[in-house]
């Protein structure tokens, strides 16, 4: 959103971390109710894997997995996103060309394996 609407003298340091002072977050406040709201309106689907998070859990290798599956980071995209998508104007180019905000895993190959393991969670979420 600041990429696109070139509002970086307004929000210099935004993104710069989570341990802004309590100043900054005030100045900043108006540009994270329009960020909340954007991301309140996006689609989701709530997997429950339950175990402990860790880097070795379920839950990290469906992650992680799923992330390398749909990622369109130096390759050919299979789902590229609508022009008016706002990752297009991020600077970072795993955003832009992966096709996704979560930029850990986009470069990496996926086990195919995980698609069971992410059917059984499917399987396990309750509503489905």
């Amino acid at each position: 959103m600041i990429e696109r609407n070139g509002i970086h003298d307004e929000y210099p340091h935004w993104g710069d971390g989570s341990s802004a002072d309590r100043e900054r977050r005030l100045s900043e406040l108006e540009h994270e109710r329009r960020v909340s709201g954007y991301i309140r309106d996006l689609p989701f689907l709530w997997v429950d894997v339950d175990d402990d998070p860790s880097p070795q859990s379920d839950r990290a290798y469906i992650e992680r997995n799923a992330i390398a599956l749909v990622s369109n980071y130096r390759k050919d995209s299979l789902d590229s996103r609508s022009d008016d998508w706002l990752g297009r104007d991020s600077p970072r180019s795993e955003i832009n060309d992966s096709g996704l905000w979560n930029i850990n895993h986009v470069g990496e190959q996926y086990d195919t394996a995980f698609l069971d393991r992410l059917a059984d969670a499917l399987e396990e979420t309750s509503g489905l």
